[in-house]
């Protein structure tokens, strides 16, 4: 379809281009013509324009193929004088000078350096060459108040651009003497207060939704300011060509098509007034492959919102779990944050989510089971009252419940922190955990969150909260699951803000083996219960391999006592393994038994826990059991 529709343009473009040879040497003996051929098939298709106010030209190229500037000269010519212009050498492109290799495409504008110097009394021809194919592509004659254009081949049709239409059309015939024209309208010279100040292109492909763009654009609106157009030009399928319009001077537009993943793309920004002329432009090109152009030249800063910190917590147990900590300054004309988490290796799992605060956590994503090892992207998008991107960051992790290196620290002056953090390993039978901890600075205290991850066995997992900032959250990890005894624990006890921000944390690796992990506080603090005095005795039966144990304690400063706990772990046969719990503050009898277990080491532990259930004071012996050597 689009071939037969090249081949039309290319067969009115030669009967055209005929039409203007004849008409030339009839009427005006141009010799400029003696050595340019007609027609050929290697011509580019291009719709061109050109006006003239006093004695400036401006050659606007309004759709069809992009040229490079080298290949293209302009030739003025009138009675006694004519002068060649190179696009490459002897002017410039949307008022940026050029070179031989710069590109005019559609929404430019090319002016030359000098003035044309046409006094209006003298018909002018203009004529646009196409050097190498040696073809005129564009022929206009000037007279005072009136430009006669004679357009080269015509552009591929291109049924998505939104470009303003040609303003002025021509009919060329073999008939030497005669010529129909029409008049066009003379058009003056932008001026300057129109600018475009900066353009952000954001290359958003993906293998499975094919190529994507977002342009984010800020344009200084002079009063000739009307609107702006993005084109997305695709160089290797024409037919994935489109075009957005926007009113708004600071703004932005996206293509989305579906395909085109690696085509190689044009992105025009064009500042445009009411008669559709080219105030200023931007072109920036880029290959649809997820990677921003380098040739971006960013949005003016201003006093635009921006990340002052992030940080990507992973905690990703049966299936990738994310949640992302921000913190963003100059929030007066905040709008929205977006995160986008990215699974580079299943697409299906990517998805966005958003938040408006200016610090705080987006929280909730969490992908299904498998994602967990997946290589991510976590994207980070700030966006203005105008709903346009003014800072992005991203942050790579694999989803393995470990967070990525980097992650800013999001703590203030004012931030609760902990003071001590207690993790007791009590396994006995099977994995058993209970961590204590105190915070201080508590006027932003939000919540304290355990987190436990058994590595060598999903199943045993979990998360914990705790709104209580002097606490103990016991008995995770496996309460209900046997066979855990031994296993690999990844802990992590955090402590939240108001903001739902990470803002202090304790992690550690542990083995379910009753020895607990290094780094515990002590938190007991002035008027905690205390033991004055305690015994173990061993009474356990050898004759009947009965295993018995008598304590006795006394507990002081019992104000904020809530019992004692005595653990028996027994090394050889953790079945035979149990504890005892009192609350009383005095005991002379509290007993321990079990009907086999004899001849066993017993690690025993004698546990003071205050009305926060934090152990406060602890007395621990090791006893073979039937010795009565305890």
């Amino acid at each position: 379809m689009q071939v037969a529709s090249r081949a039309q343009s290319e067969t009115v473009g030669m009967i055209l281009l005929l039409g203007l040879v004849v008409v030339v040497v009839t009427v005006g003996g141009v010799a400029a013509l003696a050595a340019v051929d007609d027609y050929r098939d290697d011509a580019p298709l291009v719709e061109l324009d050109v006006t003239v106010d006093g004695s400036n030209l401006t050659l606007a190229h309004r759709a069809g193929d992009t040229l490079r500037a080298g290949d293209v000269a302009v030739v003025t010519r009138s009675e006694d004088t004519t002068t060649r212009y190179s696009l490459g050498t002897d002017g410039d492109i949307n008022r940026r000078a050029t070179t031989s290799e710069s590109q005019f495409g559609p929404g430019d504008s090319w002016r030359p350096t000098a003035p044309v110097g046409f006094d209006g009394s003298d018909p002018y021809l203009v004529l646009v060459i196409h050097e190498p194919s040696n073809t005129v592509i564009h022929r206009a004659e000037r007279t005072l108040g009136a430009v006669t254009e004679t357009p080269g081949p015509a552009p591929t049709p291109r049924p998505t651009t939104t470009s303003p239409p040609a303003t002025t059309t021509s009919t060329a015939t073999a008939t030497p003497t005669t010529a129909t024209t029409t008049t066009a309208t003379t058009t003056s010279t932008p001026p300057e207060s129109t600018a475009i100040n900066g353009v952000h292109v954001e290359d958003r492909t993906t293998n499975s939704g094919g190529a994507g763009y977002r342009v984010d654009y800020d344009v200084t609106a002079g009063p000739d300011f009307d609107r702006v157009r993005v084109t997305f030009e695709n160089l290797d399928s024409s037919w994935a060509t489109q075009t957005v319009t926007e009113t708004n001077a600071r703004s932005f537009a996206t293509y989305d098509i579906g395909a085109g993943v690696g085509d190689r793309y044009r992105i025009t920004v064009a500042a445009l007034d009411a008669g559709g002329n080219v105030l200023d432009s931007r072109t920036i090109s880029d290959v649809a492959d997820g990677d921003n152009p380098d040739a971006n030249t960013g949005l003016p800063e201003s006093n635009d919102p921006k990340i002052r910190g992030a940080a990507l917590i992973d905690l990703t147990q049966e299936g990738a779990t994310y949640e992302l900590n921000y913190n963003v300054t100059n929030t007066s004309n905040l709008s929205e944050i977006r995160v986008e988490f990215d699974n580079l290796d299943a697409p299906s799992a990517t998805a966005e989510l958003s938040g408006t605060a200016p610090r705080g956590t987006i929280a909730g994503y969490s992908a299904y089971d498998g994602t967990e090892g997946d290589d991510y992207e976590a994207v980070i998008r700030v966006f203005d009252e105008d709903g346009v991107l003014v800072d992005r960051r991203v942050i790579s992790d694999v989803a393995d419940g470990v967070d990525p290196a980097g992650n800013d620290d999001l703590t203030r002056a004012s931030s609760p922190s902990f003071k001590g953090t207690l993790i007791d390993d009590l396994s006995m039978t099977q994995a058993d955990y209970e961590a204590s901890y105190n915070v201080t600075d508590r006027a932003e205290f939000d919540r304290v969150r355990l987190w436990v991850s058994n590595v060598d066995d999903s199943y045993a997992e979990g998360i914990y909260e705790s709104t209580d900032p002097r606490n103990t959250i016991d008995d995770f990890a496996a309460e209900d699951n046997g066979g855990t005894l031994g296993m690999s624990y990844h802990i992590r006890l955090q402590l939240l803000d108001a903001d739902g921000v990470v803002v202090d944390e304790r992690i550690v690796t542990d083995d379910a083996d009753w020895t607990d992990p290094s780094g515990n506080d002590g938190l007991s603090r002035a008027g905690s219960p205390a033991l004055d005095s305690v015994s173990v005795s061993d009474r356990s039966n050898t004759n009947q391999n009965q295993v018995r144990y008598r304590i006795d304690y006394e507990v002081v400063e019992t104000n904020e006592f809530a019992e004692v706990e005595v653990y028996f772990r027994n090394r050889q046969q953790p079945q035979a393994s149990g504890v005892v719990r009192s609350t009383a503050t005095s005991e002379n009898n509290l007993e321990y038994t079990e009907t086999y277990g004899t001849g066993n080491t017993y690690d025993i532990e004698v546990r003071v826990v205050d009305d926060d259930g934090i152990v406060v004071d602890r007395y621990v012996i090791s006893d073979i059991a039937g010795d009565k050597n305890a």
